[in-house]
């Protein structure tokens, strides 16, 4: 009987770029999406990153829009969507992408949301500084004044300019 073997992709956020963590990266393609080169800004994570792109190593890819709004739908059924920034929504519709075609896909962040939404649509994550959390719990910002509540990091309230409180 023959084995065949499934190729690993995978599939990093800007933390994985901040922490040099490409750079240990063997025998699996790298790929993300220009949101996060977009954030990629000081100097020697952006010529680390400059290195491997020239060198072929990191792959800069633009999901599908069906694959974007599959990726949106799974957010906002777990109401956390408006928690997501364009790239985490592009970098798990890469993701949902690559797996789509047969892949094994390991997403790398730091991002518990994206850690969360990977598990429930079965792709592997890992963290680059701290490990992916056992359990997930959104962060829910609240304004200590008016009840304004958002998944959204916010410092300041939006309806009455008050401090906003973690719950």
């Amino acid at each position: 009987m023959e084995h065949t073997r499934i190729e690993l992709k995978i599939v990093v956020d800007t933390a994985g770029f901040l922490a040099g963590y490409i750079s240990t990266i063997y025998g699996a393609k790298v790929y993300t999406v220009k949101e996060v080169i977009d954030e990629v800004k000081d100097v020697e994570s952006r010529e680390r990153l400059e290195l491997m792109l020239g060198a072929g190593k990191v792959e800069v890819c633009e999901p599908t829009s069906e694959n974007i709004e599959k990726a949106r739908a799974v957010a906002s059924s777990e109401k956390i969507l408006e928690a997501l920034s364009e790239a985490d929504q592009k970098l798990l519709a890469l993701a949902i992408e690559l797996k789509e075609k047969g892949y094994n896909v390991m997403l790398v962040t730091d991002d518990s949301y994206l850690h969360a939404l990977a598990k429930k649509l079965g792709i592997l994550s890992k963290g680059v500084r701290r490990e992916s959390p056992k359990k997930f719990r959104p962060r829910i910002y609240m304004c200590r004044v008016c009840g304004y509540s958002s998944v959204r990091r916010i410092d300041k309230c939006p309806s009455c300019g008050s401090t906003i409180k973690i719950v």
